[in-house]
């Protein structure tokens, strides 16, 4: 019965499709969006609430877990007889290949970009001409970005903080923080320079980020929104709405590690947000993740 409510579910859209899933044994939080023609055949599933599985994506595994707001792209296919762990904040982009004969594993605020391939297996040819078969896992940790059109091998472990450039080959594990390129990549292995956070960087940021977010409100919403003392107006849906860092308006900037307030918030210091999703909220957290790369949890 776990199958055909699996398939069943293919051919509905959000929330049917999320209710088959439940009813298959599927543990799904709320606010998860899963598109029309998305197929889970896993035998274990775990989805964390405000994640993302759009159209076309097919995942035929083991166990299959999805972190809270991480998101898999268009025309994904995961298949294999292990396991896809994805933690939070994560993000696959459209058409990637991700072989699970062994395990794959993404931690906390990873990506993999647009057109990769993931494989655990490097086999295909006869062992007993002397051909090598490898099956190893893929382990890719907190903070890694793997850019679009790379390729990453069996056994490959992809330590905190790295990047992988596109076009990459990758057949060797990565230390942390460093950066990558080449076919194969080994070629060309330099360290990552982080920007320096001088006092008031958060602060600069985070009014950068309204006057960013004022400028987009009005040319792709054709909101009428101004900023005024180093607050953030605007009438959305026939609502006053007001945005600004630190102060008392309806969403605050926090710039404070720990930093919590009554309503709605973000906090750019340790990237955490309330539990509210009013629409304009819900906005400016769309802009911030295109815009500088930010997922409030």
């Amino acid at each position: 019965m776990r199958t055909i409510f699996q398939i069943l579910a293919f051919f509905l859209p959000a929330p049917f499709n999320v209710w088959l899933h439940r009813l298959a044994g599927a543990k799904i939080d709320r606010y998860v969006s899963i598109h029309m023609a998305v197929l889970i055949l896993a035998k274990n599933v775990e989805i964390k609430r405000d994640a993302k599985i759009k159209f076309g994506t097919m995942l035929n595994v083991r166990t299959f877990k999805l972190g809270r707001k991480s998101s898999i792209g268009f025309f994904t296919l995961a298949k294999g007889e292990s396991d896809l762990l994805i933690g939070d904040a994560c993000i696959i982009g459209p058409k990637c290949m991700i072989n699970c004969s062994r395990q794959v594993v993404l931690d906390f605020y990873s990506g993999v970009g647009p057109g990769s391939y993931l494989y655990t297996h490097g086999s295909g040819m006869p062992v007993t001409e002397g051909y090598r078969s490898t099956f190893a896992p893929i382990h890719i940790k907190e903070k890694v970005w793997v850019n679009m059109r790379c390729t990453i091998g069996p056994g490959v472990t992809i330590e905190r903080g790295s990047i992988i450039l596109p076009g990459t080959n990758l057949i060797e594990s990565v230390a942390a923080k460093r950066m990558v390129v080449g076919d194969p990549a080994k070629l060309s292995n330099f360290p990552v320079f982080l920007c320096p956070r001088k006092p008031g960087f958060l602060e600069k940021l985070a009014n950068e980020i309204l006057e960013e977010y004022g400028g987009w409100m009005r040319e792709t919403e054709g909101v009428n929104c101004h900023i005024t003392d180093g607050i953030f107006r605007a009438k959305y849906r026939h609502r006053d709405v007001s945005i600004s860092v630190g102060g008392n308006e309806d969403i605050i900037l926090c710039t404070s590690p720990g930093e919590r307030r009554e309503g709605m918030y973000f906090n750019l210091a340790d990237l955490t947000t309330d539990e509210s999703r009013h629409p304009i909220k819900l906005k400016i957290e769309a802009f911030m993740r295109l815009r500088y790369g930010l997922i409030f949890l």
